[in-house]
């Protein structure tokens, strides 16, 4: 009898050792030799799924760590990487300026002699041709890298699409494409300058109607005002969102991040424009902010618009990031703080 308890006291410890190197020891292992492959740089490491609670909660913590480590790393690198060319932008933009004048002064000398020489006046029409491309580089240089003292002041989202969308109908811009305003009536009001949000939604408006073509499409403008956590929650239908179109929610890790610095009952303002047209690839999504960096046909880009739309998004303490849009294109989603609440987002 007491060989046969002997036998069942030894099962029931090897069977309780085998349990534990099973369930914890075994899994203790894999989370330190993945925390160890971390802590040396290895941030594309993650720790395997939990078999128990306490270990999935242990795994998914120091996974979410980690894309927060890697979220930081790629924003601080963005930002030096924006400031080294902001600053080489500011010489180029500089030294070019000056001979371009000069140029173009020559040119007008040469028109004014040659009046009565058709192809001497073809060529002189594409020196200026190409010299006005060259000035829309720089001077898209210099909106990219000139430091501005900053005036803040309440500025309504809804007003500014409205002319915005109206000024680029008046120059013959939005011809070939069908702009729709879908604005909510709860006046969104962020804390910032007007010819900023101008120059983001005039930017956006242009790479939609390039991206669209010569054969147009559609393009759809539309604000909302909602609390950080219904967006960081990624809650249903709101009720103001229109009948017709489903909202994108805040899916991106930059938006979350963002939101996340905020508090849940904290108000943004949230703007979305997207067009019908090819799309980004996923493989561009961040690319796409870069300075010269571009999708576009040579001659057709400089690779600053998108640039420009993400430093002066960075300057109102705000966030954008693009997606597949419900339309079929490029979704560009774009958050701020409101004016009422200015210091409580991305301070």
């Amino acid at each position: 009898l007491v060989g046969l308890i002997a036998v069942d006291v030894a099962v029931l410890v090897l069977f309780g050792a085998h349990q534990l190197q099973r369930l914890v020891n075994g899994p203790l292992g894999e989370v330190v030799a993945t925390a160890e492959a971390i802590a040396g740089g290895d941030l594309a490491r993650r720790m395997p799924a939990g078999s128990t609670r306490e270990l999935a909660a242990l795994s998914s913590s120091v996974n979410r760590m980690t894309d927060h480590l890697l979220n930081e790393q790629a924003h601080r690198t963005r930002a030096e990487k924006l400031a080294t060319v902001g600053r080489l932008a500011a010489g180029i933009a500089h030294e070019i300026g000056n001979p371009l004048g000069a140029i173009n002064g020559f040119v007008h000398i040469l028109r004014s002699r040659v009046r009565d020489d058709d192809d001497a006046g073809s060529a002189l029409d594409g020196l200026e041709r190409e010299s006005s491309r060259i000035d829309r580089i720089v001077r898209g240089l210099l909106d990219y890298s000139r430091p501005r003292r900053p005036t803040p002041t309440p500025v309504d989202i809804n007003e500014v699409a409205r002319g915005v969308v109206s000024m680029l109908a008046d120059q013959g811009v939005t011809r070939r494409i069908r702009v729709r305003l879908l604005l909510t009536q709860r006046d969104p009001v962020l804390f910032g300058e007007r010819h900023d949000l101008e120059q983001v939604f005039v930017n956006l408006l242009l790479n939609a109607a390039d991206a669209l073509g010569p054969g147009g499409g559609d393009v759809v403008v539309r604000t909302l005002r909602v609390s950080a956590g219904e967006l960081l929650s990624g809650r249903g239908r709101r009720h103001d969102d229109p009948a017709d179109i489903s909202i994108e929610r805040a899916a991106s890790t930059r938006a979350r991040d963002w939101l996340q610095r905020a508090r849940p009952d904290c108000e943004v303002a949230q703007i979305v424009v997207a067009d019908s047209g090819p799309g980004i690839p996923p493989e561009d999504a961040e690319r796409i902010f870069d300075p010269f960096y571009t999708t576009k046909e040579p001659g057709r880009g400089t690779g600053l618009g998108l640039a420009i739309v993400a430093r002066i998004v960075d300057n109102l303490r705000g966030a954008v990031w693009v997606q597949h849009a419900r339309e079929g294109g490029a979704a560009f989603i774009l958050l701020f703080p409101l004016s009422d609440t200015p210091e409580r987002i991305g301070a």
